[in-house]
């Protein structure tokens, strides 16, 4: 069972992912001004932010109908089809956050009367955590690849299936003897939202990887990624993709601005 915390993740969020989240359509050209406060928004970040993901094995059980993940009993009847689809015995859990000061620096610049520089650093907020938890699969697949395990693709309390509530048991199942695993806390609050709220909790199956694993579009996480240096990637990011996914999976609360 493998578990790793990493305080540098890569936070390279591609630009149509970006203009994506912003709101803006496939293709568009940002004007000067909104090109300026995107380049901002990123350099701020990287100056100044504490970016981190967290992974941890536990052992799957979807037998009966019912989802146990390392134990504990979940309620997500979309989440035990996927892991039981793909055969999965193991999970890795994920949490990933862009950091506290993200989220008070974009306070701030609302604070101030700056409410374009406050989006557009939300928004990138957004993005990054979006890009650590697509990128985590990468980084799992590396982990697992002894066993000769591969991930497929992530399932989040407030997707469709899922409620939102039960981000405090995951949390519980994740922080394990409730040490915060980050390098800053981490709080669920009564609502389900996660502070600091630009936060992901995540659970990534673990299958065998064989062909027919390999040639399963559902089972593929890296459409959904736009990590292009992995080497563990199995197929071409698809942007679209991940918007007619959503539609049918709908982000996290936990990501909205």
């Amino acid at each position: 069972m493998f578990e790793a915390l990493d305080l540098r993740p890569d936070c390279r969020v591609d630009d149509a992912a970006y203009r994506r989240l912003l709101g803006y359509p496939p293709g568009h050209e940002l004007a000067e001004r909104a090109r300026e406060l995107a380049a901002g928004a990123r350099r701020w970040f990287a100056e100044h932010a504490r970016p981190w993901v967290y992974l941890r094995e536990v052992a799957v059980e979807t037998g009966g109908g019912a989802l146990r993940l390392g134990g504990a009993a979940f309620d997500s009847p979309p989440l035990r089809e996927l892991l039981a689809r793909a055969g999965a015995s193991r999970a890795a859990l994920v949490a990933a956050s862009a950091g506290g000061a993200c989220e008070t620096h974009a306070r701030r610049l609302w604070e101030e009367g700056k409410p374009d520089e406050y989006f557009f650093l939300e928004v990138l907020g957004s993005a990054v955590v979006e890009h650590l938890v697509a990128g985590a699969s990468g980084h799992v697949c590396d982990l697992a690849a002894r066993d000769g395990l591969i991930a497929v693709p992530h399932y989040s309390p407030g997707y469709a299936g899922w409620n939102v509530a039960d981000q405090h048991r995951l949390w519980a199942l994740i922080a394990g003897d409730g040490a915060a695993p980050g390098p800053e806390p981490l709080e669920v609050l009564p609502s389900g939202m996660l502070r600091p709220k630009k936060s992901q909790l995540a659970v990534l199956g673990l299958t065998a990887r064989t062909a027919a694993a390999l040639a399963a579009p559902r089972l593929v996480p890296c459409q959904l990624c736009g990590f292009a240096p992995c080497q563990y990637r199995r197929a071409a990011y698809r942007p679209g993709r991940v918007r007619r996914d959503r539609a049918r999976a709908p982000e996290p609360a936990a990501l909205l601005p």
